[in-house]
């Protein structure tokens, strides 16, 4: 096996998780989550589509760790948000 066979097999799979992730975080309203976990998607499928370009296996996953970032950070506030609103409801 070579390493390009198993960069592929981390996209396709990055892919997925980013497809369940999406719809999963526009159902909760997690807009930046949802916008982050599309680009993964897209990205696991090799495809820049802001670019217009297909991508490598490589550049595909050096992009997604970048949005890993961006989502982490997204995540955190919606999970602050909720966490405040509950406290509101609780009183």
């Amino acid at each position: 096996m070579t390493a390009g066979n198993s960069a592929n097999r981390d996209c396709t799979k990055l892919s997925s998780l980013g497809h369940f992730l999406k719809g999963s975080s526009a159902a909760l309203g997690v807009v930046g989550v949802r916008e982050s976990c599309e680009l993964i998607q897209n990205y696991g499928n090799l495809r820049d589509e802001k670019a217009g370009k297909n991508l490598t296996p490589e550049e595909a996953l050096s992009k997604i760790s970048k949005v890993l970032e961006d989502a982490k950070k997204d995540f955190k506030k919606a999970e602050d948000w909720l966490e405040d609103w509950y406290k509101g409801v609780a009183k």
